[in-house]
């Protein structure tokens, strides 16, 4: 006897809706995109109960002949593609043709609709699994689709459903999502009480219309084109960041996808100018030719396979380097060449002060007088006095003016300090992180034995660490792959206590290709080691520290801000009207 039996119509139909239709906001999904493809410039949803009771989608677009409207609930009817070939050309949202039908087979429909340039409107009644009935009926151009009853004849799906308040946030986002690309079309949205009109204006307009707390920050919006791509950036100040990725979003052609590598080329441009775990608000909207774009590889087009992906990165690397740098980017080599020649500090175990601090610099004024730190806190680096010409610190006494002269502790992690006339505030942790991290990423690092061997939790493919072996060995971390599972046995001593929640943190969200393990891993060792806005520094520990902040040849911490920024005379007597410029 036979097992292999022929689906009935009713369970085939449903089980292919269900690729499409899984929740009332992929239902809006559909109809928006039928809506925006049928060259609607004003679009109108409505939703009640989170779209589980009902939805309904209004355009002025070209609207529909009683003939089209007949076959558009019909499985694979699309006015958008013919051949195989077409897909390769298609520059719309929908080409499947399994909008309407899907919603179809899962949900009652009513579709009302005129063609442009008619005087005759028609409407279509439908029910799942039922022959749909079309009558005459008045309207004005366009289309409206309303679908009631989400999944009430399908208990099995139904049950799967949030709750409504959930259902339409989710509706909302779908609405915000196709809103946000198409800047130069009217939205307008109801759900219960709440109403909102998006207008036409730029993107920046749209962006900010989309997410209303932007409204109170600077945000600005540039555009770059090449033989491939052409682009649009919108993003907030860095000074505006958040610790989550909300608001870092990418768009190719019109649908926001989750491609990883440009959303990684984004954080690690945005990142060097952001502190540590920030994110950006960047929002890049890409178009390329469809050909070099495939979305149908995904039933709800989420995602999308891109041809020429190396040169599509580089041309947005292009882009977001120029354009961050120009905005942040900024020169002190005048003062790292002045000093770049100071010697790194050497100091005999003999000479330790016995309040003697953790790690790289000084120490706390609150510390117990005879509080030893253990060797595992010092790091690789110890306390020490430079090794720099014999008159240096009597210079700095006599308040030589081209020496810098500690003039005390300020607010928060900043420290104070003139120079050559000028004064500066220097950020501690800023100096310290970037110290440091030159340190880890310009010669091999000693190692910390572990007692108890790590196990690090990796994702299937392994590859990449397998790849990044040597780098991670040259900062001091043993690794090594017992079967199918990696084993730390060494990490890197300068930030021992650190070392393995960076590690984990890396391998959870590796960097793009254009960052080694070495720098990310480095830059988040640093910033994890370094001395923090509430440890207080003494006079000699700060004057170290200044001293070495000077040298520095790039002196922004490994996330991009600034180590110090300097008032000259002039501008602080012009800020108190002491003199005219």
């Amino acid at each position: 006897m036979s097992t292999i039996r022929i689906l009935p119509l009713e369970t085939s139909r449903r089980i292919a809706a269900g690729e499409v239709i899984d929740r009332p906001s992929s239902a809006l999904r559909e109809l928006l995109d039928n809506a925006i493809d049928a060259d609607g410039h004003d679009i109108s949803v409505a939703i009640a109960q989170g779209g589980i009771q009902e939805i309904s989608v209004t355009d002025d677009g070209t609207g529909m002949s009683r003939e089209d409207l007949e076959l558009s609930i019909q499985e694979h009817a699309t006015s958008k593609i013919y051949s195989p070939d077409d897909i390769l050309t298609v520059r719309t949202l929908g080409f499947r043709g399994e909008a309407l039908a899907s919603i179809a087979a899962v949900a009652r429909i009513e579709i009302a609709t005129r063609q442009r340039g008619t005087d005759r409107g028609w409407q279509l009644s439908c029910a799942p699994l039922q022959t749909p009935s079309i009558s005459s009926f008045p309207c004005r151009e366009g289309t409206r689709v309303t679908m009631r009853g989400l999944f009430e004849s399908y208990p099995a799906r139904k049950q799967f459903l949030k709750r409504p308040q959930s259902e339409a946030l989710l509706c909302r986002a779908m609405f915000v999502e196709r809103a946000m690309s198409h800047s130069a079309l009217t939205f307008r949205w109801k759900s219960g009480s709440e109403l909102d009109v998006l207008l036409p204006g730029t993107q920046k307009d749209r962006v900010v219309q989309c997410y209303s707390e932007l409204s109170r920050m600077p945000v600005m919006e540039t555009t770059f084109e090449s033989d491939l791509v052409r682009a649009t950036l919108v993003y907030a100040d860095i000074t505006a960041y958040r610790r989550d990725r909300r608001l870092l979003q990418v768009f190719i052609n019109r649908r926001r996808v989750p491609e990883w590598s440009i959303l990684s080329l984004i954080e690690y441009e945005f990142g060097k100018f952001l502190p540590g775990g920030a994110h950006p608000i960047a929002f890049l909207f890409i178009e390329i030719d469809p050909a070099l774009a495939d979305f149908n590889i995904h039933p709800a087009k989420k995602e999308v396979r891109l041809k020429s992906a190396a040169e599509i990165r580089a041309a947005v690397h292009e882009m977001l380097s120029k354009e961050l740098g120009t905005r942040y980017g900024g020169s002190t080599a005048p003062l790292a060449t002045q000093f770049s020649k100071m010697e790194e500090f050497s100091f005999s175990a003999a000479e330790r002060s016995p309040i003697e601090p953790y790690g790289e610099l000084g120490s706390t004024v609150n510390a117990n007088p005879g509080f030893q730190p253990r060797e595992s806190d010092r790091g690789a680096f110890q306390v020490s006095r430079p090794a720099l010409p014999d008159d240096f610190w009597q210079r700095v006494q006599r308040g030589d003016a081209s020496m810098p002269r500690y003039i005390g502790k300020g607010p928060g992690p900043f420290i104070l300090f003139e120079l050559e006339g000028a004064l500066y505030i220097l950020d501690q942790h800023a100096a310290h992180e970037r110290i440091l991290y030159d340190r880890i990423t310009s010669k091999e690092g000693e190692s910390q034995s572990l007692l108890v061997p790590y196990v690090l939790e990796v994702h299937e493919d392994d590859s990449f660490l397998e790849q990044s072996k040597d780098k991670l060995a040259f900062m001091g971390y043993h690794i090594e792959k017992e079967g199918e599972a990696w084993i730390v046995t060494a990490v890197p001593s300068i930030a021992a206590s650190q070392s393995l929640e960076a590690l984990t943190e890396w391998l959870l969200e590796p960097l793009p290709a254009q960052t080694t393990p070495l720098d990310a891993i480095a830059a988040s060792l640093s910033c994890k080691a370094a001395i923090k806005d509430g440890d207080i520094l003494d006079q000699y520990s700060a004057e170290k520290l200044i001293s070495q902040a000077l040298a520095l040849p790039e002196p922004r911490c490994p996330h991009g801000r600034p180590v110090f920024i300097s008032l000259s005379k002039e501008k602080l007597y012009t800020m108190f009207g002491r003199i005219v410029e």
